[in-house]
């Protein structure tokens, strides 16, 4: 087996989508670099509403504060002097139309006019869905806390935004539509320690009410109850949670019915526990520590291929990883310049990325398949046939029936679980 550590796998720039209503925004971090430009640009024209608004609130003010004087004075004592007569009539025959013409202009059409357009593109609900899909799976892969990645904070890495409350509810609430009430659970028991003054447009009641269903639904009958005993509290006519506080009540009296939460908490995954488990450990890089029997025989060295023509000047960098199989890394396989290259010619290319459905033998997105990935063949540039003769250098493998050169770009909590990469007689090929 051979892992190409440089320039096979690669992260691509952003790519704009004119006419493209929605197009799976959260499954790949490329395009979302778009939705940064194109938001610093809605920025800079509210910015420039704004500066237009004040203008003509300061003209406004202006207008109001000559009469501070006058208003300090009777009509007969104002009326007295000439000017201010002269002052009167002018206000009242001209001024006050171009006050009127200001009050009535509308500054915001070229703001509105730009958001309207832009929103065409905007992320959808579904978009949301998978941003918050990816959050649960990080805290699970990871082990996260979750006011720690609500406040931004992923293994010490801080974000420069936190989660708001309403935020959190959503989180939660997206879980519960999903029917996964372990993570419906964990994040709204969470929020329900905050303080609510905090909490628009939903109610301290509410958090409650998803926390006690969803614990409920996992076997955690003390949280269900705990969270049911707060809302009697807060509504203490409210005849559905009365009920169930009962029901609780009753079942806490039982020794064997506070099962805990389940352990089956993974509805995102396609792996079996074990699996999922030892994979989420890989994540964490824990585990990866070799024996020192094993360690201490494997190396680095430069590799010329039995000497490759286009390996000698420059031999490839080889690091063994493990002895049988044989497994090694080669390091440096591409440079700056042709990584960069095989980025840019990859943009137009990206689409959400598919899995062969067994069943049907059609391809599908899937949920542990976040990504985008584009296909690039030797004759798109000189650069992928590059690509292509660097592997053939330093693997002495044919490429005669390899697939094309596929460049994948990772989303929000981006993934594709460990999966097997061949095909029975009758299998469709997978992309």
């Amino acid at each position: 087996m051979v892992i190409i550590e440089k320039g096979i796998i690669v992260l691509v720039l952003g790519l704009t989508f004119p006419n493209l209503v929605s197009c799976d925004w959260f499954s790949s971090i490329s395009h979302m670099e778009d939705l940064i430009e194109e938001e610093t640009d809605l920025v800079a024209s509210l910015s420039h509403y704004i500066d237009k608004q004040e203008a003509k609130i300061r003209h406004l003010k202006r207008f109001v504060k000559q009469f501070d004087d006058i208003t300090m004075q009777n009509a007969v004592d104002y009326l007295s002097h000439p000017v201010n007569q002269f002052r009167l009539f002018k206000r009242l025959a001209f001024e006050w139309d171009v006050i009127q013409d200001t009050v009535k202009e509308n500054t915001s059409t070229e703001f509105v006019e730009k958001l309207s357009t832009k929103r065409v593109n905007f992320p959808d609900e579904k978009d949301v869905v998978g941003s918050a899909q990816a959050l649960m799976r990080l805290q699970d892969t990871y082990k996260l806390e979750i006011h720690q990645l609500a406040r931004g904070n992923v293994n010490g890495v801080q974000a420069i935004q936190m989660l708001r409350p309403r935020d959190w509810y959503d989180v939660g609430r997206i879980a519960f539509e999903m029917k996964d009430y372990y993570h419906c659970a964990s994040w709204m028991v969470a929020l329900s320690l905050m303080n609510e003054t905090l909490f628009q447009s939903f109610t301290k009641f509410d958090v409650l009410n998803h926390a006690s269903f969803c614990s409920v639904q996992l076997g955690d009958i003390e949280t269900a109850y705990n969270a049911s005993l707060e809302m009697t509290l807060i509504e203490p006519s409210h005849e559905r949670n009365n009920k169930n506080f009962q029901y609780y009540s009753e079942m806490m009296k039982k020794s064997d019915v506070n099962l805990g939460i389940s352990s089956s908490h993974q509805p995102l995954s396609a792996l079996n526990p074990d699996d999922l488990r030892h994979y989420e450990a890989l994540c964490r890089d824990e585990g990866t520590n070799l024996p020192a029997h094993i360690g201490s025989k494997l190396k680095c060295y430069l590799w010329t291929n039995h000497n490759n023509p286009r390996l000698i000047l420059q031999p490839a960098k080889v690091e063994e990883l493990w002895l049988s199989p044989q497994l090694i890394r080669f390091h440096d396989v591409l440079s700056d310049t042709q990584m960069e290259s095989v980025k840019q010619l990859a943009r137009p290319m990206l689409y959400r990325s598919t899995v062969n459905n067994p069943d049907t033998g059609k391809l599908e997105h899937a949920k542990y398949r976040v990504a985008k990935s584009a296909w690039l063949e030797d004759s798109d540039a000189d650069v992928i046939g590059q690509v292509s003769r660097r592997i053939v250098d330093l693997t002495g493998l044919s490429l005669d029936s390899a697939e094309m050169l596929q460049v994948a770009n990772y989303g929000v909590g981006g993934q594709y679980e460990p999966h097997y990469d061949f095909f029975g007689v009758s299998s469709t090929k997978l992309l």
